[in-house]
């Protein structure tokens, strides 16, 4: 491997505090790869056979909805790693990889794997911190999830006026957290809009009914005999007012 695939791997999480003699074992057993936008690096369900870790550029880690769409569980960029999680259980892909741009990565097989950690223990305790890393972040979203959830139900929608959709940049894991969940606070949109909509609704209904209740209001006031009596009263009246009008008119010709 090249200086600059050394230097490279030495800025990772995994191997950041690994000597060089111990970044050079890696590299030994490593294979540099590349991939292009859109292109899968693993899919979910695949056979745990390797890890990658990131040099250059951005990743999504994906799954797939009840129905059927794409959810972004994380994005990982350079210094990161991906898939050695699947090589510890020994059980096939939870998630799916998918390059954002063109990416280069080294990838360690799972034979390669379990050799370092038999061999380097510097390695070894490279990798538990990249274990560690990965289960503090995971901690923040899962908080994360359960603030907005309990807003939600609260009625509270003023965090998605901070939360901004998935980028190839994040500061803390607190950030990184919220732009990850993007799924949620889409979703968390639409029962803000729904229940928007429901309240207009609400409104014009209360509208139509108060409308409907002083219509039926006054068929009933005008439908009594009393007011039969009064308005024949109210016409009397009139006629008596016009025809003394007439009156006084003729005797002042």
């Amino acid at each position: 491997m090249s200086g600059d695939i050394l230097q490279k791997l030495h800025e990772t999480d995994f191997f950041k505090e690994l000597s060089g003699d111990a970044l050079e074992a890696v590299a030994g057993k490593a294979s540099l790869r590349h991939f292009a936008l859109n292109e899968a690096m693993m899919r979910k369900g695949d056979p745990a056979d390797s890890f990658f870790v990131i040099l250059e550029g951005n990743v999504k880690i994906v799954t797939t909805g009840a129905r059927g769409d794409e959810i972004i569980i994380n994005k990982v960029g350079p210094g990161e790693s991906i898939g050695e999680l699947a090589l510890v259980d020994e059980r096939p892909r939870s998630a799916g990889v998918i390059a954002l741009e063109n990416v280069e990565a080294l990838e360690l097989t799972k034979e390669a794997f379990f050799q370092l950690l038999e061999q380097r223990l510097d390695v070894a305790l490279g990798i538990l911190r990249g274990f560690s890393s990965r289960l503090r972040f995971s901690t923040t979203y899962i908080e994360k999830v359960i603030d907005w959830s309990q807003k939600t139900a609260e009625g509270d929608y003023t965090f998605l006026e901070t939360t901004q959709p998935i980028t190839n940049t994040a500061g803390t894991d607190d950030d990184k957290a919220a732009q990850l969940l993007s799924a949620f606070y889409s979703m968390v949109r639409k029962v803000k809009a729904r229940e928007e909509g429901l309240k207009q609704e609400l409104e014009r209904l209360s509208f139509e009914i108060d409308q409907e209740r002083r219509k039926k209001e006054f068929e009933e006031i005008t439908g009594t005999e009393f007011y039969t009596k009064l308005k024949e009263q109210a016409q009397t009246i009139r006629k008596k007012r016009i025809q003394d009008s007439k009156t006084d008119t003729t005797e002042a010709t």
